[in-house]
């Protein structure tokens, strides 16, 4: 007989809960919609603060379908340990911030993105987040696998 997998407990987090961990986390999924309205997800690298999520890329996809569009951003994690998982989702819309000189935000262009990708990556995009929410769940305690064949 199946059992139930559906998680024993979900909690909405906070709003300081989600800057918390989008500020203590570096890589995330960045989610465009492209021109045959289907969804695309590239993994990026970013900083975030003040509600700005920054990250560098070169030219293409990324910088063309983001660019002026809604975008959504999220980052997660899990302990196996604990069979405890979290996720934090950010909706906005993005700008590139390249060559954004003088005005409040011209510091985003210098914030400390740090890629693990190869490449001179030259522009910058901001995600100007209109939207974060962020869930926490803890799931049911499983038994290892090899106990289910017995």
């Amino acid at each position: 007989m199946m059992s139930d997998s559906r998680p024993e407990q979900l909690e909405v987090l906070a709003d300081v809960d989600c800057i918390d961990l989008l500020r203590s986390h570096d890589l995330g999924r960045l989610a465009v919609v492209d021109k045959d309205a289907r969804p695309l997800i590239f993994p990026i690298n970013y900083f975030f603060d003040q509600g700005v999520i920054v990250f560098r890329t070169d030219p293409g996809s990324k910088l063309d379908l983001a660019v002026g569009a809604h975008v959504s951003f999220e980052i997660d994690g899990y302990d196996a340990d604990e069979n405890l998982g979290w996720s934090v989702l950010v909706k906005g819309v993005a700008y590139d911030i390249t060559n954004w000189h003088g005005g409040p935000d011209a510091q985003l262009r210098f914030w400390p993105v740090r890629p693990m990708v190869p490449g001179a990556l030259d522009y910058r995009v901001g995600i100007w987040a209109q939207e974060i929410t962020g869930r926490r769940f803890q799931g049911e305690a499983r038994r290892p696998k090899w106990h289910d064949s017995a």
